[in-house]
């Protein structure tokens, strides 16, 4: 992204990528010299926004850091560097660790720009649907990125001082040689928000089940509506969520579901509405707490879908995950939209709407005949409860990092977390600089931006 040797870099994977992914071999063997090759039809942006890159590899570092992840001293001691450092919040973190949570995202935001940049020349030469797709499509994964950017090294969004904040680079191009500064936490979001609204009305209105990977208008309110969430700008979070359950709002029935076998969700199950993948970080031997265990009734099939539970060695491992590979899930998903409609209900002011949405989740998830809805009567703090709920259902899937950052401004919900890591005690109390992960150091020396204070 800094240079020459990158710049080279991205031009040769952007080749292979064409050659080896999208079916453009006729294409490629038409072309002379085949350093001049560049992508001029539909099907060569689309084969850049179908690379594997785009959907899989999010960044996920801070995801070890929440409260939600266990790892007993003999787990932890076997995991890499980074992973033991992010698990304890080390302010040791640095560029070695951080990286690939950085890179992938910039690849990811560079090929958005390159179809961005080279689709609007494709105008009265192919079906205007289709370049319309194509640009929405890449609008939704710049900002998809971004935001997945923002949550780790940007400072949390907190509307007093979000104009002065510091969030990320903002790369709206694709010259490798400009030196992009950071953007305010503000200039960050309001970014976001246009890009998903500027890629709601190009995208399909429904949800291709057979290929995931590629948003509909749903995956984009679904994300609009996580983004305003976390701008805690409610009244336009539930009405994003709303009109992302006008075109889908779809749950599955977990008493429909395998309990016994390694990966219940596999394939991907119909509440599920853009698929992307989390970096792996031996995911599969996560673990949660038993005190957390605990707090799922023994009617709730989440308690057998979502764990394994070792009696003898007292371990509960997460096999959760909302995708194939058994790996973080950083997507979108129709159960997560009710959640943010239910939370911001309540926020709000408005408890029965908010319960009737979480109802009609959890109706889902426990046992035929088990589930007692909940009323006003019978709930004394409508908000803590679903707070409690979204963290129960949407475990490992890149959110709660994000949800702590917001949380943790409001005294009511403020956590200090706390490991004991071979003997020894480490805390991170709410609103800590240690919430803003660090930028990688070559980054730091490349653009002459600044660095995140630990």
């Amino acid at each position: 992204m800094k240079n020459l040797l990158l710049s080279e870099y991205l031009l040769i994977l952007f080749l292979i990528v064409l050659f080896l992914v999208t079916g453009c071999a006729k294409y490629l063997d038409a072309v002379p010299d085949k350093s001049l090759a560049v992508p001029n039809s539909v099907a060569d942006y689309q084969a850049l926004l179908e690379n594997e890159i785009m959907f899989t590899d999010m960044p996920a570092l801070a995801e070890i850091g929440t409260d939600d992840i266990y790892l007993p001293d003999a787990l932890w001691a076997g995991q890499p560097i980074f992973v033991r450092d992010a698990y304890h919040w080390s302010k040791d973190l640095n560029e070695g660790v951080t990286s690939l949570n950085w890179n992938n995202p910039y690849k990811k935001i560079y090929y958005a720009n390159l179809v961005l940049d080279g689709v609007d020349k494709l105008k009265n030469k192919h079906n205007a649907t289709d370049i319309q797709v194509l640009k929405g499509w890449a609008l939704f994964c710049r900002a998809h990125a971004f935001y997945d950017l923002q949550e780790i090294f940007g400072q949390p969004y907190r509307p007093a001082s979000a104009n002065n904040d510091l969030g990320i680079p903002l790369r709206l191009n694709t010259d490798l040689q400009e030196k992009t500064p950071r953007a305010t936490v503000e200039t960050t979001f309001q970014q976001i928000v246009k890009d998903l609204e500027q890629a709601i009305p190009l995208l399909p209105d429904g949800v291709s089940k057979t290929d995931r990977s590629k948003p509909g208008k749903p995956a984009a309110y679904a994300l609009l509506a996580r983004v305003c969430l976390t701008m805690q700008n409610y009244d336009r979070a539930v009405l994003n969520a709303d009109r992302c359950l006008l075109y889908d709002n779809q749950l599955v029935d977990y008493n429909t579901l395998n309990a016994t076998v390694r990966a219940p969700f596999s394939p991907l199950i119909d509440e599920v509405i853009y698929n992307a993948v989390q970096i792996s970080y031996s995911t599969r031997s996560w673990q949660i707490g038993q005190d957390f265990y605990q707090l799922y009734a023994a009617d709730d099939l989440r308690k057998t879908l979502f764990f394994t539970v070792d009696p003898v060695a007292k371990t509960v491992v997460f096999k959760g995950f909302y995708n194939a590979v058994l790996a973080g899930f950083d997507g979108l998903a129709t159960d997560e939209v009710y959640l943010i409609k239910a939370e911001c209900e309540a926020r709000l002011g408005h408890d029965a709407i908010a319960l009737d949405a979480l109802n009609t989740l959890l109706l889902k998830r426990f046992k035929t005949g088990e589930y007692v809805p909940y009323s006003t009567g019978s709930v004394s703090d409508v908000l803590s409860l679903i707070l409690l709920e979204r963290r129960k259902e949407c475990l490992f899937r890149n959110l709660r990092w994000s949800d702590l950052r917001r949380l943790n401004q409001d005294v009511r919900f403020a956590k200090t977390l706390t490991r004991m890591v071979d003997g020894q005690r480490y805390q991170l109390p709410p609103n800590n600089p240690r919430y803003t992960l660090p930028i990688p150091d070559d980054e730091i020396r490349a653009n002459k931006i600044q660095q995140n204070i630990r």
